[in-house]
């Protein structure tokens, strides 16, 4: 899944399940045990302006054993205003990418991609609806 949020950390054993999306296909990331992944969410995405990418990522449970994973989910709350950090942009001269929003207004539109998914997948909202040309 693509995280609408701010970043999930994750503590795992050393059982292979998470997989990042590339390129239109699953490439798996090598478990290590006793080491944190940082999976960066779509709203980190904005406020870095790019800088740091969000990851289409999702975790299968291999077949012939268990997988244990502890993850931390951080988010903002619904009414939180989401753009470009000035760090990423005009103190560094460089344009916005996204135009703002609220959080709670992406995070329903994401949910209405589950709850009510479209047959077109040009319909599904993500984090480029946002996307400014330039």
């Amino acid at each position: 899944h693509e995280d609408p949020g701010c970043f999930t950390i994750l503590y795992q054993d050393e059982v292979r399940g998470l997989e990042v999306h590339k390129d239109d296909q699953w490439i798996p990331i090598a478990p290590s045990k006793d080491k944190l992944i940082v999976n960066i969410g779509d709203v980190i995405q904005v406020l870095s302006n790019n800088k740091f990418k969000s990851t289409t990522h999702r975790v299968v449970r291999p077949s012939e054993t268990n997988r244990y994973s502890y993850s931390f989910f951080y988010n903002v709350h619904g009414d939180k205003w989401v753009e470009p950090l000035p760090q990423f942009t005009k103190e560094i001269g460089e344009s916005p990418k996204y135009r703002g929003f609220l959080f709670e207004e992406y995070h329903q539109l994401r949910f209405r991609n589950r709850s009510h998914p479209s047959a077109r997948p040009e319909d599904l909202i993500h984090i480029t609806h946002y996307s400014i040309s330039n």
